[in-house]
């Protein structure tokens, strides 16, 4: 009995020995580590644009008129010089009494200007012959010695002078019959329609698709107004309206990619045109920006981006940096401490605080400069458990 007691006191004692070394002995903290590699970084510069067709024909009224009824609704395939649209000339306008009467006083206002500037015309004339005559019989004179130089020179100055009032006066008849024209003109079509029964079509400019229709037909429209947009379906262009921090960064030519548009894949791109002016864009925070649209070309085959069409969302990714050669750290693994990148590095089971120099860098990875070799590990996503000389165990 007293040895079987000693055994089993002897037993608890190593027992609660062993959990107080257990309890007070430190214990390693799992952490998730990543090996620094040397490899290439491509920066990118990403934003949402817009796939739109390049060649777009807007067409609008040639002339004030009714538009008929449109053979071609949106979505329809047109062929070059096919009728899009046909108007109908508008009418005149009705005079009542007291609009005729003044048009019919403007007639014969008209007609008496035409008569007044054909007599003045007729004098002009009549006067440029005089003196005409007179400069010749001068210089015959001159030539006799019968008259002096300086008189055929009046003489002279004279013509030039009747001349120059005898276009006047032609130019002055000319208008005049005009503004007769222009009176009877307003009188004569007085609630009739211009060139009846002529229709003005509209013929497409270039082969492609109906993109939209601004009007409908059946009503009367002034002549500028905006008919419909035709587009070349082929020639599909990417335009995305970048912060210019972002524009200045990137080249023409630079490679891109076209993500979110919907379809399988990813659609190759380059930088095409960067325009030279900005504009202020007011963000979804009420922040002004400064945006730059620049324009991409899709390089691949037209075929791999069926469904994509005028004016759809998508969302690109522009090369502004490629680094080859370089090494790479996760952008997991990096922190700062006093305005400095550090990383915790994996020193055998202990991670070791280490101050990095940091290059470019994505949302992945980061270029070290300095502080880290190839082949080292790192921890990611460090916690406030883990400082200098802290027990730690790889996942």
């Amino acid at each position: 009995m007293k040895w079987g007691r000693i055994a089993v006191i002897g037993v608890v004692a190593a027992a609660a020995v062993a959990g107080l070394w257990w309890a007070f002995t430190p214990k390693p903290l799992s952490v998730e580590t990543a090996t620094v590699a040397a490899g290439d970084l491509v920066i990118t510069v990403e934003d949402e644009g817009l796939a739109r067709m390049r060649n777009v024909a807007r067409l609008s009224m040639p002339v004030a008129g009714e538009l008929l009824r449109l053979p071609v609704k949106v979505g329809d395939d047109v062929a070059a010089g096919e009728v899009v649209a046909s108007i109908l000339p508008v009418e005149s306008a009705l005079l009542d009494a007291v609009s005729r009467a003044e048009a019919e006083a403007a007639v014969a206002a008209a007609e008496d200007a035409v008569l007044a500037a054909q007599s003045e015309h007729e004098m002009a004339t009549s006067e440029l012959g005089y003196w005409r005559g007179e400069a010749a019989r001068k210089e015959s004179l001159l030539e006799k010695g019968v008259t002096t130089a300086q008189a055929l020179q009046q003489v002279q100055l004279e013509l030039a002078r009747r001349e120059a009032l005898e276009v006047s006066s032609r130019a002055a008849l000319a208008m005049r019959q005009h503004q007769l024209e222009q009176a009877q003109a307003r009188l004569a079509t007085n609630g009739k329609t211009a060139q009846q029964g002529v229709r003005r079509e509209v013929s497409a400019p270039m082969a492609g698709q109906v993109l939209s229709i601004a009007n409908e037909s059946g009503r009367s429209l002034p002549a500028g107004t905006p008919l419909m947009e035709i587009g070349e379906p082929g020639a599909l262009e990417v335009v995305v309206d970048l912060l210019s921090a972002d524009a200045v960064r990137i080249r023409q030519g630079a490679a891109a990619m076209i993500t979110g548009w919907g379809g399988e894949g990813v659609l190759e791109a380059r930088v095409d045109r960067i325009e030279p002016t900005g504009f202020t864009k007011i963000s979804a925070l009420g922040v002004e920006e400064q945006r730059v649209p620049v324009h991409l070309q899709l390089t691949g085959p037209p075929s791999g981006r069926e469904g994509l069409g005028h004016l759809y969302r998508v969302f690109v990714q522009i090369e502004a940096e490629h680094m080859s050669g370089v090494t790479l750290v996760p952008a997991a693994a990096l922190f700062r401490v006093n305005n400095a990148w550090s990383v915790f590095v994996l020193a055998g089971e202990r991670a070791e605080l280490r101050a990095v120099g940091i290059g470019g860098r994505t949302a992945q990875l980061a270029e070290v400069t300095s502080g880290l070799a190839a082949g080292e590990v790192v921890i990611l996503h460090p916690n406030d458990q883990i400082a200098d000389g802290t027990l730690v165990q790889p996942r």
